[in-house]
């Protein structure tokens, strides 16, 4: 008669634990594939419809309502920058005694500026950046929201910064601080003449 011996509790425990750790195991690894599976259809789908969406871009622009679709019809222009003549000046600030940042921007050229980013950098005495930030100066439309309007050819567009940008820019006796520019964005706004002719020569 063959005499079956009893584990003991330890062992009945070891191989309880290990039986469950191996079916967790297996599910975790099953579910992380299943989950592989379904970004991987994910990303093909969305990657089919960015394409589909670029594709289709012109067709929506051209079926929005004209005020809208004016607005988007321009154009990057970096050769243009040549033509916009950037100053700043740090005026004092009476109430505060800050400094406080004020840009003097002029189309000189003979085309609409749409959109326009100047990068501004506050510099110290040994001309090392201290602060920096980007000032839209010119926007497809104007409004009361910072939204400042075209810069047309010929004009002239004063920028006050803000009191925050003051602050950054806190003057002192014992450290002079000076302000650089750099154009970081140029859009120009492209009449229905110049955008007919485009397309004719495009297609």
């Amino acid at each position: 008669m063959t005499v079956l011996k009893r584990m003991s509790p330890l062992t009945a425990l070891f191989i309880g634990v290990f039986g469950v750790g191996a079916v967790g195991i297996a599910a975790a690894a099953g579910i992380v594939l299943y989950g592989m599976r379904i970004v991987d259809t994910k990303a093909a789908h969305l990657v089919e419809l960015a394409g589909g969406t670029i594709e289709s871009l012109p067709d929506l622009i051209r079926s929005l309502p004209p005020a809208v679709s004016e607005l988007l019809n321009d154009r990057r222009a970096p050769e243009y920058a040549k033509l916009i003549d950037v100053n700043v000046r740090l005026i004092p600030d009476q109430r505060s005694g800050e400094l406080r940042p004020v840009l003097a921007v002029r189309n000189t050229g003979n085309e609409v500026v749409s959109m326009l980013a100047v990068r501004v950098a506050v510099l110290n005495e040994e001309t090392i950046p201290v602060s920096e930030w980007t000032e839209v100066v010119a926007t497809p439309i104007a409004l009361d929201t910072g939204w400042r309007g075209p810069l047309f050819p010929g004009d002239v567009r004063y920028v006050v910064m803000s009191r925050q940008r003051c602050i950054q820019v806190a003057a002192s006796p014992e450290t002079s601080v000076t302000a650089a520019t750099e154009i970081s964005e140029i859009r120009l706004w492209q009449p229905p003449t110049a955008r007919v002719a485009s397309a004719d020569a495009g297609g």
